[in-house]
């Protein structure tokens, strides 16, 4: 089992969320959520998030935009949170 630092958990807890993860992945952000007070704060962030868009929306986005949405969610987790 590889542990995951806070930037890595932050990184992968979208995927994490939508179930996207390899088993010992799942297991490696789990373990650290469970004693990282910041990393489960921008988990339950996310989580809300998540569970806001679904109630606001009962379309499916086209794909393009979802993956454009995706992309710079992920830019932005990679630069460390500036736009």
């Amino acid at each position: 089992m590889t542990e995951f630092d806070c930037q890595e958990t932050k990184r992968h807890v979208h995927e994490f969320l939508h179930n996207e993860l390899n088993e010992s992945e799942i297991e490696d952000i789990t373990a650290h959520l469970a004693n990282c007070d910041s990393c489960e704060a921008d988990y339950d962030m996310e989580n809300l998030i998540n569970g806001s868009i679904k109630e606001a929306c009962d379309e499916v986005p086209p794909q393009e935009l979802a993956n454009r949405v995706l992309a710079e969610i992920r830019r932005i987790q990679a630069n460390g949170g500036q736009h």
